[in-house]
């Protein structure tokens, strides 16, 4: 049966989030359409450019995830180098490498541009902090005078995946305001689990994938310096969200996929990404045998103890 998936954000946990999104393919669904922001927008490109649950461990499993975190020249410097970098260039880490890798990886399943996919099946966040408005990729790439269905996949990914002060902005030319240089960034600020971007389409139900890390325990990290301050707060967005109480009533159906890795731990071994991905897969292969995303939700109104 084809489903829609919506994929949240939530940094290096993403690998878990391709386990969900493996497990659902072995229960025998198929994704027609996917949305997704930030590591929810890597796994969302994935899953539409057509891998298979073990086409997807393989990928993301032996992902050379540190390598991902690319540093500028100056962040090289000990002691000032992330400083400079920052006020240089807005992030300390390039993010060429990401975008180069999902590049490939999307290129071996013959996927470049968004015009090498089935129209309207992939919808990704990101987020226009030069016009402080949250913008849905591709579409939204009309507003700057961009063709989007000749706009690079990567590219998109690597915008909607570009986490403030971590990695630089992706500056993308408004073509139609002359010399104006727009700057893109991590979608999480905009939307972070982004199920409104897809509308219902009769006869097949929306799947939602979210992050979770309710068993795990949440240190006090102490905070010195504007660095440590500026990851701490881009790190609670993306995290904290998961200590609160969930939305009563969501549209569709959302797995919970557990995921206790802290968000910026790229220094993932191979190993350590299996058991990630791993426990993503069998928390969502949970889910499919008592789930059933045929079954339409029910408003919370009414509800019999409503």
């Amino acid at each position: 049966m084809d489903i829609d998936g919506v994929f949240e954000g939530g940094g290096i946990r993403g690998i878990a989030l391709a386990g969900a999104a493996a497990a659902a393919m072995d229960a025998g669904y198929a994704f027609r359409r996917a949305a997704g922001t930030s590591a929810g927008a890597m796994v969302a490109s994935l899953v539409v450019a057509g891998y298979d649950g073990d086409e997807l461990r393989e990928a993301v499993c032996k992902a050379d995830w540190p390598a991902l975190l690319d540093p500028m020249p100056w962040t090289r410097i000990p002691g000032i180098g992330k400083h400079i970098s920052l006020m240089l260039h807005h992030g300390m880490y390039r993010g060429k490498m990401l975008e180069e890798r999902w590049g490939r990886l999307l290129a071996a399943k013959g996927v470049r541009t968004f015009g090498d996919l089935s129209p309207g099946s992939l919808k990704l966040v990101a987020t226009d902090i030069t016009h402080q408005s949250g913008v849905v990729l591709p579409e939204d790439l009309r507003q700057y005078g961009i063709d989007p269905m000749g706009f690079s996949v990567a590219r998109a990914v690597h915008m909607s995946a570009a986490v403030p002060f971590v990695y630089v902005p992706v500056r993308l030319p408004h073509r139609d305001a002359d010399g104006e240089v727009v700057l893109m960034s991590d979608g999480a600020m905009a939307s972070r689990f982004p199920l409104e971007v897809l509308q219902p389409s009769e006869g097949r139900p929306i799947v939602g994938f979210r992050l979770s890390d309710d068993d795990a325990t949440h240190e006090h990290v102490p905070i010195r310096g504007p660095i440590a301050l500026a990851i701490a707060v881009i790190g609670s967005g993306m995290g904290a969200r998961e200590t609160l109480p969930r939305l009563a009533l969501e549209p569709g159906r959302v797995v919970t996929v557990p995921a206790e890795r802290d968000v910026f731990d790229f220094d993932i071994t191979p190993q350590e990404a299996r058991q990630l991905f791993d426990a993503g897969r069998v928390a969502a292969a949970e889910w499919f045998v008592t789930n059933n995303p045929e079954t339409p939700s029910v408003p919370l109104s009414d509800r019999p103890d409503s």
